[in-house]
């Protein structure tokens, strides 16, 4: 799904993992070994792609698969 050539959008649930596990982004940032939530902020909000090691890494926080939370590439 892209918005233009240069700005791309990926589809994710990360946000509504995060809250349903009831984590902070302070707090998810720490447990990947991130200075600060910022990369997690670009991820849920649909800006960016965590790498596959941070995908694994949310699979374990979430207790859940990247299919569930990326559904749109797995359909």
């Amino acid at each position: 799904m892209s918005v233009d050539k240069h700005s791309r959008i990926y589809p994710n649930r990360l946000q509504t993992f995060r809250k349903s596990a009831g984590l902070e982004q302070k707090h998810v940032a720490k447990k990947l070994g991130l200075n600060n939530p910022a990369s997690l902020s670009e991820w849920e909000n649909e800006k960016q792609m965590p790498n596959g090691t941070n995908l694994m890494k949310l699979c374990i926080i979430y207790n859940t698969t990247p299919q569930e939370m990326y559904p749109e590439y797995f359909q």
